[in-house]
């Protein structure tokens, strides 16, 4: 999928088509926000982008003169893109609380039982992602309970 993203981004010959086909719609001044491995929440602010932008996106992948109509996702791929979104959203959400001029070390603990009950019974229990996603949130929880545990040593908290 990020090679997918890279090619749309092509600024000598694609990048013009974009802003060609998108200049009367409300995407007009935006393009396709990059994964960046060193920003937190980038792979979220990508693919919400991206799926905000479907109809777009899909009808520029599917233009001949463009060739890249085999990048065209399928409902699967979006389908896993909007479970995706929904097991990041609760992180990008808990980031910008606390990169924000307020945070309390008082809403560490209920941010991290929300981030926890979000990915046992808000997402992993129902079943809405794809198994390799579920699989790696069962592993973000493990990781999120050491840490929760290590709180209980701290004064802080």
């Amino acid at each position: 999928m990020q090679e997918k993203f890279k090619i749309i981004n092509l600024t000598t010959l694609l990048l013009p088509r974009w802003r060609e086909q998108v200049a009367n719609m409300e995407f007009r001044n935006r393009i396709l926000p990059r994964d960046v491995a060193t920003r937190w929440n980038s792979t979220y602010d990508m693919l919400a982008a991206f799926l905000e932008m479907r109809d777009p996106v899909t009808k520029f992948l599917d233009r001949p003169s463009n060739g890249l109509a085999e990048y065209l996702l399928e409902d699967e791929e979006w389908d896993a893109i909007e479970g995706l979104i929904s097991a990041l959203k609760i992180l990008k959400d808990t980031t910008t609380f606390f990169s924000s001029n307020v945070p309390i070390v008082a809403a560490v603990i209920p941010a991290m039982d929300a981030i926890d009950e979000t990915f046992a019974t808000g997402i992993i229990d129902k079943q809405i992602l794809s198994e390799p996603i579920c699989h790696a949130l069962t592993i973000g929880k493990k990781t999120l309970n050491k840490y929760y545990m290590l709180t209980d040593e701290s004064h802080i908290y």
